[in-house]
């Protein structure tokens, strides 16, 4: 634990852990439609009012952090940056952000067997219950939406960077998107149902990313 992070930040990071413990614990073993808020608040030992100063839904308590998630800072970073490979950018800003947080958590007072074993339950969770699954369908959609948008920007910012200076910008941003959207999707679905690929054992996404895109380069037309 970093003695430096503030004793109320540290205390407000132990409430959301103790929230999405519960939330992931019960859900494993009861079903997502068997748990409400009430359960989940009895057993992270906080009030009702508590928990919705920490989470809008029972179905956030349960997914976490966006699998797309990009920090406001490396959005801006993103945008700024020149590169020559946006969907290897776009990838290792996301595997950042999501590292980022978790340092922050560790860095907090948090456990990493902890963290480990409140996402490995969500990967169990994802392949157990379609109802989860489809939220985090639609989460993912959301996402891919905000991702689309930033390279699109990116490509206006930073028209060098273009690879299909033939086709319209929202088209290429479409394509770039459409690559980084399904690496990530790829990655998540190997982390969730193959047991073999354990975080610690699974590629990372701009690895997942290279096998994409070499399938593609090997596609005949």
């Amino acid at each position: 634990m970093n003695d430096t992070t503030p004793l109320r930040e540290r205390k407000r990071r132990a409430t959301l852990r103790r929230i999405e413990d519960a939330a992931t614990g019960l859900v494993e073993k009861h079903g997502f439609d068997n748990v409400t808020v009430e359960d989940i608040c009895r057993d992270a030992e906080i009030s009702r009012r508590t928990f919705f100063n920490y989470m809008e839904s029972k179905d956030e308590a349960v997914l976490g952090r966006p699998p797309m998630m990009l920090s406001p800072e490396r959005q801006a970073e993103f945008l700024t940056t020149p590169s020559d490979n946006l969907v290897r950018s776009a990838l290792e800003h996301i595997a950042a952000s999501v590292d980022d947080a978790e340092s922050e958590d560790l860095e907090a007072g948090a456990d990493a067997d902890h963290l480990a074993t409140v996402r490995a339950r969500r990967h169990r969770i994802f392949a157990a219950e379609p109802t989860v699954a489809l939220m985090s369908v639609n989460r993912f959609r959301e996402q891919s939406a905000l991702v689309h948008g930033l390279v699109e920007k990116h490509l206006e910012n930073h028209p060098a960077d273009r690879r299909l200076p033939d086709q319209p910008v929202p088209v290429e941003a479409a394509i770039i998107s459409g690559l980084i959207r399904e690496t990530v999707w790829m990655h998540l679905h190997r982390l969730t149902h193959c047991p073999a690929a354990t975080p610690e054992r699974a590629l990372g996404l701009p690895e997942t990313g290279a096998i994409i895109t070499h399938l593609a380069k090997e596609l005949p037309w």
